[in-house]
């Protein structure tokens, strides 16, 4: 064997531990030393003793030889052993189910309703009888009527009286008393009235005195262009008249909103009771699973930790519980604003008085265009527009009339009672009987004022039709938009109804499984949630569609009738 050869061999033999392992060499020294002292084969001599010995890790000593060679030194340097102490159980889980949440405590401040279960119709009868608002509201009625009262008085009877005398040079007394009337046609005026003058009077005031009966006299006045067939009295009177039956347009307005409101709170209760009750359900469900879990790990066949992983199921939906409760007592609180009692204040119904969501009906679109013609003659904002306009007609027929020249002829008549002597009086000493006809004319030259006038009310006119225009609009676009939103909302419920009896259907069987041992907890409580989930969104689609129907009958101007 050649040197190379030589020299592989024992690098390989060392290499693979082929001279023992290395704990073996490491408990025999000695072997360890006679193979590294082997004589180098075919006269290697230096070139074999210089290389480097492999593995001269010094020697581990075994314990047991420490312990024979110095028995003292460890039992000198041990620690005292603890004292030891009482071993605690840990708790054992899955024993008890998560307590259930504090029962619903009942909302105070308002009286409870009573009843059967609470509709619809019910609510709004509230709103109409005694929903503060819009008995405010209402109110405008009275307000407008008393403006219109206080125009007509421009008609009222004017009484008029008086007394003069004086004792100088001239010693007399005279005294007046009368009335006027201004009559709402062709702008006539009438007056009335008797008068004295006694003792003595200056020459160019003796037509101060009047016979020992005194003097009864009376007259009209007549416009005859300006003011004729209309005068600011009756204008305003006209406009206030308007004004009255302007607020039958903004009451409504205000009942669409309240009685819209009111449904669309209604309804939110509804879901939010129904929501509780779906919630009940799974809550149930987790419970019940519970004591089928608790026979099943007594008896053997299932984990423990099924058990632990329902249960904290039981204490998530407890959870959601709490959540749902909350949910139905602020939906409770809301609905109390228009659910009141005959004294006006608020009640509260409870979950004894919930009501299941109506049968949801689609909606017929060939109805669209009687239901819009509908709208335009019932909605109330083309109704102020439209009175709006004729008290803007009434201001100007009064601006062009301010335009004519004024000319007013006035007729009147005097007639003397008892005796009497004047040197300038008639035969019988004072002219019994007199009759005085007179005209007057009066007219601005730029007319201006009328003018001004006239252009205002032509601008209001046309400001007017254009917003009515756009009020007409807005109620088609709102026609349009609650028909789509209906229609959309009856689609989405029957996709969510399909989607519930396909959820609950793969629930039940899950469960069904897991009896027959076939399935686990979290297959199952995932079936649960994805049931749970889709009757969430069912209960949102019947509200969703029922608050569109509150909308629609508001864009109609039909409200909750």
């Amino acid at each position: 064997m050649t040197l190379r050869a030589v020299l592989v061999v024992t690098l390989v033999v060392n290499g693979s531990g082929c001279l023992g392992s290395r704990q073996d060499q490491e408990l025999d020294p000695p072997r360890r030393a006679s193979v590294q002292h082997l004589p180098p084969p075919n006269g290697l001599g230096a070139q074999a003793t210089s290389r480097p010995e492999r593995d001269l890790r010094p020697s581990i000593t075994p314990a047991a030889h420490t312990e024979t060679l110095q028995p003292g030194d460890k039992f000198a340097s041990a620690q005292p052993l603890p004292e030891p102490r009482e071993v605690v159980p840990a708790p054992k889980l899955g024993s008890e189910p998560p307590a259930p949440p504090k029962a619903l405590p009942p909302l105070l401040g308002a009286a409870l309703s009573v009843g059967g279960p609470l509709s619809l119709e019910e609510v709004l009868n509230s709103v109409e009888r005694n929903y503060p608002l819009l008995r405010a509201v209402e109110l405008e009625r009275a307000l407008a009527g008393g403006r219109l009262v206080s125009t007509m008085g421009a008609f009222d009877l004017n009484l008029v009286a008086g007394a003069d005398g004086q004792g100088t040079t001239y010693d007399n007394f005279r005294s007046t008393v009368g009335f006027s009337q201004a009559f709402p046609v062709g702008g006539v005026g009438a007056f009335a009235g008797y008068r004295n003058g006694y003792g003595d009077f200056p020459t160019y005031n003796l037509s101060q005195k009047t016979a020992d009966a005194g003097e009864f006299r009376a007259g009209l006045t007549i416009p005859l262009l300006r003011d004729r067939s209309i005068d600011r009295p009756r204008a305003n009177i006209q406009q206030a008249r308007l004004d009255v039956a302007l607020t039958e347009p903004v009451i409504e307005r205000q009942r669409l909103d309240f009685q819209r409101a009111a449904s669309r709170t209604y309804w939110n209760w509804v879901a939010a009771g129904q929501r509780l009750k779906v919630v009940e359900n799974l809550v149930k469900l987790a419970v019940d699973r519970d004591e089928q879990l608790k026979a099943r790990v007594e008896a053997g066949p299932a984990a423990n930790i099924e058990r632990i992983d329902n249960q904290q199921n039981i204490a998530l939906r407890n959870g959601v519980l709490v959540q749902a409760q909350r949910g139905f007592q602020q939906a409770t609180i809301d609905l109390s604003l228009f659910l009141r009692d005959d004294s006006g204040s608020p009640t509260l119904p409870g979950t004894d008085r919930l009501p299941s969501f109506p049968e949801v009906q689609p909606l017929d679109l060939k109805t669209f265009d009687a239901s819009l013609q509908a709208a335009f003659e019932q909605r109330p904002e083309p109704q102020r527009l439209r009175l709006q306009r004729e008290k803007a007609a009434v201001e100007l027929r009064l601006a062009s009339n301010q335009t004519l020249p004024n000319v007013n002829a006035v007729l009147a008549a005097a007639q003397d009672a008892g005796d009497g002597k004047s040197s300038l009086s008639g035969p019988n000493g004072l002219d019994r009987t007199t009759i005085n006809a007179s005209l007057a004319l009066q007219l601005p030259v730029q007319r201006r004022d009328a003018r001004g006038r006239v252009m205002q009310a032509q601008a209001l006119l046309a400001q007017i039709d254009q917003q009515l225009r756009n009020a007409e609009d807005v109620v088609r676009a709102e026609v349009q938009d609650t028909f789509s939103a209906m229609e959309r909302a009856y689609e989405f419920y029957q996709q969510a109804k399909k989607r519930v009896e396909l959820a609950r259907l793969v629930a039940r069987a899950e469960r069904e499984q897991l009896r027959l041992g076939r399935s686990d907890v979290l297959r199952v409580t995932l079936r649960e949630q994805a049931a749970f989930d889709a009757e969430i969104v069912e209960i949102g689609a019947q509200q969703e569609f029922f608050r569109a129907m509150a909308d629609l009958r508001a864009a109609l101007g039909i409200g909750g009738k």
